[in-house]
């Protein structure tokens, strides 16, 4: 992917007046009626105003740059050490842990995040506009998980949907976080724990009324790990719930039929 920002000659935090400015600027110096001579650099340019200068498009170019833009070499200023040298103010801090996430420094953001995400200052609205905010906190939770850590993944993830449900900011790719959220839900964090705990994370997951459909599938899996660990009744309540939300959901019947003969048992003892 080109870097349409070092194109225009602006920084990844240009204004749409910094970027209309630029884009004068190398228009008149490219363009070939004025001279420039140069049609593929023109065109370039113009690529790249065009995807800048509409907040849409330059919102889906900056997710996409997240995680493909390399760290920079060789420029006269280094950005990176600059911001090294502040951070003892909370504001250098994130920028620099969105910094480290655009240039495949993902160690070292998640290192600086973690030593403001559970202050006020951890939270990156503060100091970016919140779309972007919320997409460099998306990227840090799918880095959590990445390496395992599943349960800071969900404390992230949770706090994103929260966020979006208090005023949007995901826009249409807020369907791509409640997929990553369930699958982190079900498949990821029962390789770390613990029935009892799992229980509860479900529970609260539940409570957090994410979706109707994940609210479902959250239950239903309340529902099998509550009928394995004898806890009949409950299950039976969790199954009923689920069913309510999404009666056609795959496996509600054969859980049923299983529960219904549990109790059948139990009955007869």
């Amino acid at each position: 992917m080109k870097d349409l920002y070092s194109i225009l000659g602006v920084p990844q935090e240009a204004s749409q007046k910094e970027i209309k400015s630029a884009f004068r600027k190398r228009a008149k110096v490219r363009h070939p009626d004025t001279g420039g001579g140069d049609e593929e650099a023109m065109r370039a340019v113009l690529e790249a105003y065009r995807v800048l200068s509409d907040p849409q498009s330059r919102r889906e170019y900056d997710r996409g740059r997240l995680r493909i833009v390399p760290h920079g070499e060789g420029s006269a200023f280094d950005y990176r050490v600059w911001l090294k040298e502040r951070l003892d103010e909370p504001e250098y801090i994130a920028k620099l842990v969105f910094y480290d996430l655009l240039h495949d420094l993902e160690d070292e953001a998640l290192s600086l995040y973690e030593r403001i995400r559970d202050t006020d200052d951890g939270r990156l609205e503060r100091f970016f506009e919140r779309p972007e905010a919320m997409d460099a906190e998306f990227c840090i939770a799918e880095e959590y998980a990445a390496r395992g850590r599943f349960v800071d993944a969900y404390r992230v993830m949770r706090r994103l949907i929260t966020m979006e449900q208090r005023s949007p900011g995901f826009g249409y790719f807020y369907d791509v976080v409640l997929s990553r959220f369930r699958r982190l839900i079900l498949e990821d964090l029962p390789k770390v724990l613990e029935p009892e705990a799992l229980l509860d994370t479900l529970a609260e997951a539940v409570e957090l009324r994410s979706s109707a459909e994940n609210d479902a599938q959250f239950l239903r899996r309340r529902a099998e790990i509550l009928l394995r660990l004898g806890r009949a009744t409950e299950a039976r309540t969790a199954l009923a719930r689920a069913s309510a939300l999404a009666p056609r959901l795959p496996g509600l019947k054969t859980l049923a039929m299983k529960m219904a003969n549990t109790l059948a048992k139990s009955a007869q003892s």
